[in-house]
């Protein structure tokens, strides 16, 4: 039995409580035993609709449960110094992405991962989308030919701007080129078999979010080259109306030289409209709603699949695999520095009016 914790049930702990409570109750190879949160009212609040004992400090967390893992849920720049104290404890790490808005700080937590024999796990989990599975699939079976380039797309509503990455608690981190990018980055280098990031060009706007206090850019477009030689361009914005049928529009294109492959992100054939929502096309891919044989609501999709993939690596490593064994089977993170290379390359060529970056030998 793996007896884990989260640390921080903000704005997608939430969906780490469910995943993990659900994992416990139905293949019972791990348990949630505490959770530590900032917020007063929400420690409260959880603690009460869970029953899992909440800590105003991990370290107290920590101290107290005895962890064999922890997940971190915490804001991008809140990541390095708990992450540090859980890998230099021996405690393995899952990690939201991105790994750090720092690089020196990436690196940093890779490099103890590595030194102490820990594992560190970023949670990208657009890697267990069926959709891209399958894209993923279809390149290495060579149905697309070689990739010559490709588009992504990740457009949030207004809220997200305002209400999430806008919030003070991300002081100077909310930008979507870490809160979005991260996401489709990852999503290509690892469709593409991971191929290094070589060089990276960016062009931010701000209008409608400082127009309304919140100094973060409205969107972002970016290019990267990648070591095969293909360049992959990314949109990303968190202006859509509130009134969109999605709270995100997103996207994946892939072209080589026999085919092409167009994941639509948003839509997936389900789309309708009520009086209570209005319209809708509810990505049934990350999250769905199912009851168990006892009536109780389960909810499944790759939200879960890609936490619960820690937890199916660490039972792994307990029957007596090694991580060598891993290499390359997860998001490891060495991967997450590569990806955060390009996130600090996307703000350093924005502040440069759109120099091209360099980022091969970082």
């Amino acid at each position: 039995m793996i007896k884990i914790g989260i640390v921080g049930v903000g704005l997608y702990g939430l969906n780490h409580i469910i995943a993990l409570k659900q994992r416990e109750l139905y293949r019972k190879d791990v348990k949630l035993v505490g959770f530590a949160e900032i917020d007063p009212v929400k420690l409260k609040e959880i603690e009460a609709a869970y029953g899992v004992p909440g800590f105003a400090d991990y370290r107290e967390m920590i101290s107290k449960t005895k962890l064999d893992a922890i997940t971190v849920v915490t804001p991008d720049h809140l990541h390095y110094a708990i992450v540090m104290d859980c890998l230099k404890a021996g405690i393995p790490v899952l990690v939201e992405k991105p790994l750090s808005t720092s690089l020196e700080e990436a690196k940093g937590m890779a490099k103890a991962a590595r030194d102490k024999g820990v594992l560190l796990q970023v949670d990208f989990h657009k890697r267990f989308d069926p959709y891209h599975i399958d894209l993923k699939l279809r390149i290495k079976e060579g149905s697309l030919g070689t990739v010559q380039y490709g588009y992504c797309w990740m457009e949030d509503m207004l809220k997200v701007g305002t209400d999430m990455i806008g919030k003070k608690s991300w002081g100077d981190q909310g930008s979507p080129g870490w809160f979005l990018a991260p996401h489709m980055v990852d999503l290509s280098y690892w469709l593409m078999d991971y191929p290094k990031p070589m060089n990276v060009r960016a062009h931010g706007f701000k209008g409608k979010l400082s127009s309304m206090g919140i100094d973060i850019y409205d969107s972002i477009k970016t290019e990267v080259e990648f070591a095969n030689g293909v360049v992959i361009t990314y949109d990303i914005c968190v202006v859509l109306p509130n009134s969109h049928e999605s709270i995100v529009r997103q996207g994946v294109k892939l072209v080589g030289t026999e085919g092409f492959m167009e994941v639509n992100s948003q839509y997936r054939g389900a789309r309708g409209c009520s009086s209570l929502k209005g319209m809708e096309t509810p990505n049934l891919g990350m999250m769905y709603r199912d009851f168990d044989k006892d009536g109780r609501m389960i909810r499944k999709g790759y939200f879960s699949e890609s936490i619960c993939d820690f937890i199916d690596n660490l039972t792994y490593l307990q029957e007596g695999h090694s991580l060598a064994d891993l290499e390359g089977k997860y998001a490891s993170g060495e991967q997450g520095v590569e990806i955060t290379k390009v996130g600090v390359a996307i703000h350093e060529s924005i502040r440069g009016n759109g120099k091209v970056v360099d980022i091969s030998k970082w």
